[in-house]
């Protein structure tokens, strides 16, 4: 394989921590460590270019474009740039810490310095021995890594998280949670993710290990079938955790998005408000279940917000995702995307120079392989790095369609009117971004601007009325 030329200097990049008996000629001719901290550095300056062209336009913008003049005041329009103006400048903070972190972590050999000290933990406090299979013994390691790599991350990531949550949505009235409150989150969600997520990675690490050259189909069908158990389970079981769900009480309100559902066929089965107050101002609704059971989630912040014809209206956005197959095809895609990873992974799982360019000294040998997780990190960080930035823009391209569709959907229940109030109402209360720069908001924002929207449903309507003449 040709070696890179020497003009651009990425061989030179070599982890400072290495494991015992790693050698630079492992590494081989292709630069993995050099083009991934490459690419993170590209990526790191394409979205910094890209905050602060919006940071510039909130400070630049002194007024509303003219179609929102009648419905936002000048004052909850400089209260909505002043908000964003300090969500994006604490942003462009943190995401400037992250960027050097994530650099100097790879540069210092950050996982498998992780990865010995998880060794040396699991030998000491007894989790594995001599006796134990090289299986077993694998997944033990990776589950003492796990907690390290967590309790690191959060420990780093914890006073940007507090001055976000008790500074920045404090400061603009968003903040309902408390210290304690916020603590409790943390540990839940963390332990859950220990729960769940450690038996799935160890079957995962099961079926790659015994799965063969076709493993990845395996793997897929298994965590196929664990996302749509969770699927089922989330809103049941883990989510009350969190929050208290309350049956909707009988009613106007009740009885209207009963007939709503009625009217588009919708399987409905039950409707809950959920105390979104208790932790932030801000306010959302949506839906969940399988097939002929159907539940709708409504923010008592929504319920505070919008009059009834424009939470029908919402609701009636909502089912137009349900009613156009928005849910199914996120589904598929998802599942898709699933296969499509492990099948890239099953290619490259086993590339000598891709582990020794981290610092990892490779083994090909049966008695002790390379470990699975390691391996899907590393794939994660270069192979499948670039290929996951083009999906995800392609994915936000694909949702913001699904958006304009879903609004069309909400128009044709003649209800285009009350969902253009709506949203503004719901932009004034959380303080929207009412001038998103274009580039911006086209790289990230997976739902249209308020502006597109409100013109998108403006010429759906008078489509509809000029048809229906």
């Amino acid at each position: 394989m040709a070696s890179f030329p020497k003009m651009l200097p990425l061989e030179e990049f070599l982890p400072v921590y290495t494991q015992s008996g790693w050698q630079p000629e492992q590494v081989g001719s292709v630069p993995y460590l050099g083009l991934t901290l490459a690419f993170t550095v590209f990526i790191y300056v394409l979205e910094a270019y890209l905050d602060a062209r919006q940071l510039r336009t909130f400070s630049s913008t002194k007024s509303l474009p003219k179609e929102l003049e009648a419905h936002i005041s000048d004052e909850t329009f400089r209260k909505s740039n002043a908000y964003g103006n300090d969500k994006f400048s604490f942003k462009m903070i943190e995401t400037a810490f992250s960027f050097l972190e994530g650099f100097a972590f790879v540069v210092l050999g950050y996982l498998p310095f992780i990865w010995d000290t998880s060794k040396m933990f699991a030998e000491r406090m007894g989790m594995i021995r001599d006796g134990n299979s090289n299986l077993f013994q694998e997944i033990m390691i990776t589950w003492v890594f796990i907690v390290l790599v967590t309790v690191v991350d959060t420990v780093i990531t914890l006073p940007f998280s507090l001055y976000g949550t008790f500074v920045v949505e404090e400061k603009h009235g968003f903040n309902k949670t408390t210290l304690a409150l916020f603590f409790q989150d943390k540990a839940m969600t963390i332990g859950l993710t220990f729960l769940l997520g450690m038996p799935i990675l160890s079957l995962v690490i099961w079926i790659i290990r015994i799965g063969g050259q076709h493993f990845y189909f395996y793997v897929w069908g298994c965590l196929c079938v664990v996302s749509i158990i969770l699927m089922t389970v989330y809103p049941t079981l883990i989510a009350p955790l969190f929050n208290k769900y309350t049956k909707l009480e009988d009613g106007e309100v009740k009885t209207a998005i009963e007939e709503l559902a009625k009217s588009v066929d919708f399987p409905l089965t039950n409707l809950f408000t959920v105390d979104g107050s208790r932790r932030s101002a801000h306010s959302n609704a949506y839906f969940y279940g399988f097939f002929k059971n159907k539940r709708i989630v409504l923010y008592d912040t929504l319920l505070k917000q919008v009059e009834l014809p424009e939470l029908l209206a919402i609701l009636g956005h909502e089912i137009g995702h349900w009613k156009l197959w928005h849910t199914i095809q996120g589904f598929v895609i998802s599942q898709l995307y699933t296969f499509c990873l492990f099948l890239a992974f099953s290619y490259v799982q086993n590339t000598p120079g891709l582990f020794a360019a981290f610092g990892f000294v490779y083994s090909d040998s049966l008695e002790s392989p390379m470990p699975v997780f390691i391996g899907l990190m590393l794939f994660s960080q270069t192979f499948w790095s670039p290929v996951e930035k083009v999906l995800s823009l392609l994915m936000t391209f694909n949702s913001r369609t699904n958006e304009f569709a879903a609004d069309a959907f909400a128009v044709t229940l003649g209800r285009g009117e009350a969902l253009a109030s709506g949203l503004i109402k719901i932009s004034v209360e959380n303080l929207s971004n009412m001038v998103p720069d274009p580039l911006y908001s086209m790289y990230h924002y997976s739902h249209p601007p308020l502006l597109e929207r409100l013109r998108a449903i403006q010429a759906a309507t008078s489509k509809s009325t000029k048809k229906s003449k």
